[in-house]
């Protein structure tokens, strides 16, 4: 589910300079799996599940970006997405091995093209810093729920995402690094909620993961 940035362009998309090494990072946190996912980037003020306008994204991703019909770039994949690299997080009592997200290509295209989402299956996005992060959902015909989390990796709010709906859902907060997506119902199901904190078995999400985000 791609994800609309308010004003145009609150996660400023910023490249760090090993864009092309995020491979490296450590087995132990990342393993690579075949899987599909979707995200957009923004026309106009809209992006795949990530705050990052058109105009951001244009300055920053690779050149391999293509244009719409409209002249306008995109960065989304136009079929699901496969072997995303897999993180493990814990979080509470619940250990899960979640999708991840961390490249201009794969925020944007997120869950776009999926049929659906296991009732156990996650996917985490991450970002640079901390922002107001805003997702939608181009192209996801289903529904999920969404964990905005802060720079310390703690929930701060959970909303529901509706099928197909491009309106996008901002969050309350401006300190947004990290966004998890899941089915309807998981966090509930799982005892997750507003304070809940998460973490990789190498420690903070921030210390493991922040270093490999290619957008603010």
């Amino acid at each position: 589910m791609p994800l609309v940035i308010p004003n145009g362009g609150v996660a400023a998309a910023s490249f760090t300079a090993h864009s092309q090494q995020v491979i490296r990072i450590s087995l132990s946190v990342l393993l690579l799996l075949a899987s599909s996912c979707g995200k957009q980037p923004p026309t106009a003020s809209v992006v795949a599940s990530s705050s990052v306008s058109t105009t951001d994204l244009a300055t920053s991703a690779p050149a391999s970006s293509m244009l719409s019909t409209s002249g306008e770039p995109v960065f989304y994949q136009a079929k699901a997405q496969t072997g995303l690299q897999r993180v493990k997080l814990l979080m509470g009592a619940v250990e899960t091995q979640s999708e991840m997200c961390y490249t201009v290509t794969q925020i944007a295209t997120g869950l776009m093209h999926r049929h659906s989402i296991g009732t156990n299956e996650t996917l985490l996005f991450v970002f640079g810093t901390g922002q107001e992060r805003s997702f939608y959902m181009r192209n996801v015909p289903f529904e999920i729920d969404v964990a905005y989390i802060d720079v310390e990796g703690v929930i701060q709010e959970i909303v529901r995402l509706k099928a197909l709906d491009e309106k996008g859902v901002p969050s309350k907060s401006s300190r947004i690094q990290f966004v998890l997506e899941a089915a309807p119902g998981y966090f509930t199901r799982n005892g997750l909620g507003i304070g809940t904190l998460i973490q990789t078995d190498l420690g903070s999400l921030n210390q493991s993961l922040s270093r490999f985000a290619q957008l603010r």
